[in-house]
């Protein structure tokens, strides 16, 4: 669920007001999040540089050069600090990030639209979405990113970094927790339009809101465009991309034996989120396995994706392996087929199959694995088969289990987020072979959702936009609702895109081997799901 790329704080002196913002946030009593800002802009980005900027990023795929399009607008860059809650409603601060168009073309001044843009995993802490101009930071390429596709194409952005990451007090991360996520960017949003009218000029707010994000921040998108929906101020369109919505499920085909990659960083994560919960939960020493009970508090930290490596050299995380075995347990110290019959019985293949099970460095308790699994027996969520397969979303709602029993599973369902149903227009877009954020517990299942729920909502408008059509898929372009236009404009670009991207994974695969092409694979996707992801807007 990583950002756009794995590859300095500032000073607030007013612990005061951080302390009286959060506590009246904490009642839902306060008109003002915005805490302060750093006095100049971070980064000042000119038509010529940006258009720099985008040849040198995309330098091997000039079609999606054209597709971003050239730069209208220069983008002066302004960094803030909100108030915001974390995960058990205790009052925090976090740090946030405002792109702001100029320019003498109409796009870039007036009232102009906002775009509300929340970043994939990051695990390293120091991730800043203002560090335009710095390329050491770890969210370095997808600011970029967000910056030419949006920003200089006249677009205002606001982009939080999350409670828990850069100057943030918060000392974890609330990872995938739907209340605190969608709060966190919406308080983000409401410091980020008060900057804007504090900033003045010739840019301002039109009032049309557009919310989208990747990976993690495809689910914090969803989250959100729930949240101002049940408050009565819906967005006005919205484009996750490749989140996991269906939680529950996809916690579930991992513990049914499909470990996805980057699950050794997600899963700490994830553990560490829902032990900190408003009402307390999981307990991560019953989940971690003895060598990597301080697993939990790892991530995010010191180490970012290019020191990965030197943290499984270290002994402090495995480098893949989720569960302790996939097979009958042969060789594995205290595994048997009549201890586990449960775990040994499971059907195990994508997406990292054996690099997803080590016999004695493996994070996740075997006890743990086997209990959560005899709780999917028990209470099956049919977005995840307890026989392994796939599955049927054509034929089958992928609907939650009414009362599951394990905690883990509790709380993944408690944050899922197939119960939304969306008042604004929406897009989805992913690629149906991604090994991080499964598409069949991403997009297909909450497309599966709501197909089911046409009948009963009418007024429902949406499309999802699978890129992948390589070994012989058709790829995915479903619609229902929208108008003729905006879907014959989405329409167009979709296909392009799939067949882009479809080339370029094919190209990577053969140039740099298979295993390349599935790492690289969930990174790759981006910047096609954000041409959509704008085109659908520019329809709004």
């Amino acid at each position: 669920m990583r950002a756009w790329y794995s590859k300095t704080s500032f000073v607030i002196a007013c612990a005061a007001l951080i302390s009286a913002h959060g506590a009246q946030h904490a009642t839902g009593r306060t008109s003002s999040t915005l805490i302060s800002r750093q006095g100049d802009p971070v980064a000042t980005l000119s038509v010529g540089a940006l258009g720099g900027l985008l040849q040198k990023e995309f330098a091997s795929r000039p079609t999606l050069q054209s597709w971003i399009g050239k730069p209208k607008c220069s983008v002066r860059v302004y960094k803030f600090l909100y108030a915001t809650v974390g995960g058990q409603g205790e009052a925090t601060d976090a740090s946030g990030t405002l792109m702001v168009p100029r320019g003498s073309a109409a796009r870039c001044r007036g009232r102009r639209p906002i775009v509300l843009y929340t970043h994939g995993t990051e695990i390293d802490r120091a991730a800043d979405m203002s560090a335009l101009a710095n390329p050491a930071n770890p969210a370095y390429g997808t600011s970029i990113g967000v910056a030419l596709v949006f920003a200089a194409q006249g677009y205002v952005v606001v982009a939080p970094n999350y409670a828990g990451y850069d100057v943030s007090r918060l000392t974890y991360h609330p990872y995938l927790n739907r209340i605190q996520q969608s709060q966190d960017a919406i308080d983000s949003l409401t410091a980020g339009r008060q900057l804007l009218r504090q900033i003045g000029g010739p840019v301002s707010d039109d009032g049309r809101l557009f919310v989208t994000g990747y990976s993690q921040g495809g689910f914090v998108s969803m989250a959100t465009l729930q949240a101002l929906d049940e408050q009565g101020r819906p967005a006005t369109a919205g484009a996750p991309m490749s989140g996991p919505y269906a939680m529950l499920a996809m916690g579930d085909e991992a513990f049914l034996g499909h470990p996805d990659f980057g699950g050794t960083a997600y899963m700490p994560m994830v553990v560490n989120s829902y032990a900190h919960l408003e009402h307390g939960s999981i307990d991560p020493r019953q989940i971690l396995s003895t060598p990597f009970q301080g697993a939990a508090t790892l991530f995010p930290g010191k180490v970012g994706y290019d020191g990965f490596d030197k943290l499984v050299a270290a002994g402090g995380i495995p480098e893949s392996a989720l569960f302790q075995s996939e097979s009958t347990g042969a060789g594995a110290p205290g595994f048997s087929a009549q201890q586990y019959p449960a775990l040994a019985a499971l059907p195990a293949g994508a997406p990292l199959y054996k690099a997803g099970f080590d016999p004695s460095r493996y994070l996740v308790s075997t006890a743990f694995r086997a209990a959560y699994v005899a709780d999917i027996d028990a209470n099956p969520d049919s977005g995840a088969p307890v026989d392994g397969s796939a599955p049927k979303l054509a034929t089958v709602v992928p609907t939650m289990p009414a009362h599951p029993r394990s905690l883990l599973r509790r709380d993944l369902e408690a944050n899922d987020l197939r119960n939304y149903t969306p008042s604004m227009p929406l897009l989805m877009c992913g690629g149906h072979a991604d090994p991080e954020v499964f598409w069949d517990q991403g997009a297909g299942a909450m497309t599966a959702v709501l197909q089911s729920k046409v009948v009963a909502h009418p007024g429902l408008r949406f499309a999802t936009l699978d890129l992948d059509i390589g070994a012989g898929a058709t790829g995915t372009y479903v619609e229902h609702g929208l108008t003729t236009s905006q879907n014959a404009a989405l329409e167009s670009i979709a296909a392009r895109l799939q067949a882009a991207f479809t080339a370029f994974q094919h190209a990577v695969a053969t140039s740099r081997g298979a295993q390349v092409g599935m790492e690289a694979y969930h990174t790759d996707e981006v910047p096609y799901c954000m041409v959509a992801a704008r085109a659908f807007f520019d329809q709004q």
